[in-house]
């Protein structure tokens, strides 16, 4: 029996357009599955902070709201398919998005060509045990 197709795409928000959310769903349409990855940016984390402040609630609390406003954004983007949506802020992306693909099993995953132009993600898109789609940015 084959494996069922599984991608990870890696989705920046506030820079990339989402191009690899594209990709993600024709692998769901194909009756595959999908789990996306959303970077948190320095930019991201001062709106979140902002938003602490308005509410006047405290960052942790904040940033659960925002973690959970995205993923049901990105669930919803794919119809009634259960989509996987993890939230990452942490200094090596990296590295949680290659582990999260080994861990799953996934099949392939799909990262913003942005990405490419630092070390890490370039030297971990080198590594990767699976095929990794380089997504241009979407056009406007």
């Amino acid at each position: 029996m084959n494996p069922q197709e599984h991608m990870v795409a890696v989705v920046e928000p506030n820079r990339d357009g989402e191009s690899t959310i594209e990709h993600a769903k024709q692998v769901v349409d194909r009756g595959g599955r999908a789990t996306v990855v959303v970077l948190v940016t320095r930019d991201t984390v001062s709106d979140i902070a902002a938003f602490a402040d308005a509410e006047d609630i405290d960052f942790p609390e904040a940033n659960a709201i925002y973690a959970e406003r995205v993923a049901r954004v990105y669930s919803a983007r794919f119809g009634d398919t259960e989509v996987a949506t993890i939230v990452t802020d942490q200094t090596d992306p990296n590295q949680v998005v290659f582990d999260t693909a080994g861990e799953l099993a996934a099949t392939s995953v799909a990262v913003p060509q942005r990405l490419l132009t630092l070390r890490d993600w370039r030297a971990s898109v080198e590594r990767s045990q699976v095929p990794v789609l380089i997504a241009p940015p979407k056009a406007a």
